[in-house]
């Protein structure tokens, strides 16, 4: 059988230092978008120093050896340029856009900063107070509240999931430029990453680019290997936290998930779907948001990322709705582990996931970070066509299966922050 290509862009791999590189040329462009994957998130923390990662990676922009932090802003300004960069459970991301005759450029500022920064004491001061504000301000909102104890309640100590990537108030304080200097050169270095390139570009041009921006990647030794027992929740996990002058409540309730590796991930992101991912193509939303008027909000996400990642449920919810809003979504989960959903509701679900990537295939952003999973996680050259057709194969047995195996009803953390609740 012939199976349609369902995106617009022929792949191009080859490696710019430490750096496996993917081309994705999308004709009738006159930018590009770059996203810079190196694998130095959480997992990669040293044992009970959270937020060490997110630290590094903020210093990245803050100066380089040949610029300070101005010049190389300025420098980007004067690109009409975009960059930023974000550290989650697996990864740190760089991620940016430029027009296509100025791809060597920013490349050349961006290896600028990774490959050489300068890790002012200066800047690192600016960088602690940004983060300690943060860390501030998410200790009085019911959303971050909610996320750390939730952590806290899922993942033992010592696991690099169990804090958030803001890390620790103690670590961030006493954190020290040497301490960052030996991250980036343990981690960052010596991992090396993925370099995904989309946009109005040729493919040989863009490969050659990449190599000359990161020919200078320094030698390192290879990375240790993070070994990471794995955690259970063996039974029901609860606390309720008061957070002050709130008349909100979040809540999140879930699971431990499954790496992206694990060839079931696919039958996972369906069942998600069935189950909480959407308010109107899910159960747990059409009936907790829509039909009940329960919550605010309501939509449950699986980590597609290295080792466990949280699989939960989350939802903002009038105080006085929390416990029957919980109550109905499990009363929903169950239906789910016992078969009881229609065929037609993994039909929807199905759409919902198929419209989804149709829609992502469209822009060079979308393109892009779907090339950057599969590159991550090693998917396969063909994924691209693949992931429809694998999203239509899952089975209502599969979908059964996963939800007994990772989405007990009996065995999860629930975190409630906001304001006391009525006994």
């Amino acid at each position: 059988m012939t199976v349609a290509r369902t995106h617009p862009f022929e792949l191009r791999r080859g490696t710019a230092g430490r750096l496996r590189v993917a081309v994705a040329p999308i004709p009738g462009l006159r930018s590009v978008v770059a996203l810079l994957a190196l694998e130095a998130g959480q997992w990669s923390e040293p044992g009970g120093r959270p937020g060490v990662a997110r630290l590094t990676a903020q210093m990245l922009m803050r100066g380089t050896d040949s610029r300070d932090a101005a010049a190389w802003a300025s420098a980007l300004d004067d690109l009409g340029a975009a960059a930023r960069i974000d550290v989650g459970q697996h990864i740190a991301i760089v991620s940016g856009q430029c027009l296509a005759p100025d791809l060597r450029a920013y490349l050349g500022l961006v290896a600028d900063a990774v490959l050489r920064p300068a890790f002012p004491a200066a800047e690192l001061e600016k960088v602690r107070a940004d983060t300690l504000a943060a860390l501030d301000e998410e200790s009085r909102n019911t959303r971050g509240v909610a996320d750390r104890v939730w952590r806290e309640l899922a993942y033992p100590p010592g696991h690099p999931f169990r804090s958030r990537p803001l890390g620790d108030e103690e670590v961030v304080r006493s954190v020290t430029v040497e301490e960052l200097r030996a991250f980036h050169a343990r981690e960052m270095l010596s991992r090396g990453g993925v370099l995904v390139l989309a946009g109005g570009i040729e493919a040989a041009q863009a490969l050659e680019v990449a190599a000359a921006a990161f020919a200078g990647w320094p030698g390192a030794a290879a990375a240790q290997i993070r070994q990471v027992p794995t955690a259970t929740i063996a039974a029901l996990q609860r606390k309720d936290e008061t957070v002050p002058d709130k008349t909100q409540s979040d809540v999140i309730l879930g699971w431990l998930g499954l790496p992206r590796t694990d060839p079931r991930f696919v039958a996972a992101r369906v069942t998600n779907m069935v189950f909480g991912a959407d308010p109107f193509a899910s159960r747990a939303g059409k009936v907790v948001r829509d039909e009940l008027g329960l919550a605010y909000y309501v939509y449950s996400t699986i980590s597609a990322t290295k080792g466990q990642g949280p699989w939960i449920v989350r939802m903002g919810v009038n105080p006085k709705n929390v416990e029957r809003a919980i109550d109905t979504t499990l009363t929903e989960l169950r239906v789910v582990i016992a078969g009881g959903f229609a065929d037609d509701d993994l039909a929807l679900a199905q759409d919902k996931m198929v419209g989804e990537l149709r829609v992502a295939l469209e822009s060079p952003g979308g393109i892009a970070q779907m090339v950057l999973e599969a590159e991550l996680f090693e998917l396969g050259m063909d994924h691209y066509d693949r992931y429809a057709e694998q999203i239509r194969a899952v089975t209502k047995d599969q979908v059964v299966e996963m939800a007994r195996l990772f989405l007990p009803a009996d065995r999860y953390a629930l975190a409630i922050a906001g304001p006391p609740l009525s006994p």
